[in-house]
C-alpha cells in the first residue's frame, strides 16, 4: 500500500452542486408555475457545508473525476486503469475543507426543466480559479508506479474536473505535488 500527499489548483472556477431533495425539488416544479426570481438564497441548497468547519469538497467528486480519467489510460494488451482506480485508490478524509465559510461568488445558470423545457434559473456556490486543495491519496495496490499516478492526475484536471458543470470547463485543475507519504 501506498500513502500520497496530493496538492492541487484549481485553474477554473469550481461549482458546487450537492444535489440535495430540496435543490432536486426546485428543478421539479410543475409545469406553468414560475420561479421565484428573487430567491437569492437558493444557493445554499447546492452547497457542501459543515456547519462547525465551513465549505468542503466531498472525496467522492475527486475520486469520481481520477476513475473518468483512468479511462482515458490504456493498458496492454486491452483495457484501461478504470478498474485499478475504482478498485484500489481512496481519498482522505472525507470531507476536504476549504477554509471558507462563504463562496468566492454565485454562479447562475439557466438549464431547462425536464417537464417543460423552459429555463430556471440555478445558483450555484462558486469559487475562483487559483483555489488549492491538500488530500491524502491511499492505493492499495503496487501496480500503479509513480508515472502513472501522476498521468492519472493530471489527466483528470485537465480533461474531467470536479464539482458542477464540468463539461463547460468549470472544475478543472493542475496537480502541484505529489509526495508519498
Amino acid at each position: 500500500m501506498k500513502i500520497y500527499n496530493v496538492k492541487i489548483r484549481t485553474i477554473t472556477p469550481y461549482l458546487q452542486a450537492r444535489f440535495s431533495e430540496n435543490a432536486q425539488a426546485s428543478l421539479k416544479i410543475r409545469a406553468g408555475k414560475k420561479m421565484k426570481i428573487d430567491d437569492d438564497e437558493s444557493w445554499r441548497e447546492f452547497l457542501y457545508e459543515d456547519k462547525e468547519k465551513g465549505i468542503y469538497v466531498p472525496s467522492a467528486q475527486l475520486r469520481e473525476c481520477l476513475v473518468n480519467s483512468g479511462k482515458k489510460i490504456k493498458l496492454k494488451p486491452y483495457g484501461n486503469m478504470s478498474n485499478i482506480v475504482q478498485s484500489y485508490f481512496n481519498i482522505e478524509p472525507f470531507k476536504i475543507f476549504l477554509g471558507k465559510k462563504k463562496p468566492d461568488y454565485i454562479n447562475t445558470s439557466y438549464p431547462s426543466r425536464k417537464a417543460d423545457g423552459l429555463r430556471v434559473a440555478v445558483h450555484h456556490p462558486a469559487f475562483k480559479e487559483g483555489m488549492v486543495i491538500n488530500f491524502k491519496l491511499r492505493i492499495s495496490t503496487d501496480d500503479v508506479d509513480d508515472k502513472t499516478l501522476r498521468m492519472i492526475l493530471e489527466k483528470a484536471g485537465l480533461e474531467k474536473g470536479i464539482g458542477a458543470w464540468r463539461t463547460g470547463g468549470h472544475g478543472r485543475f493542475e496537480v502541484l505535488e505529489v509526495k508519498a507519504a
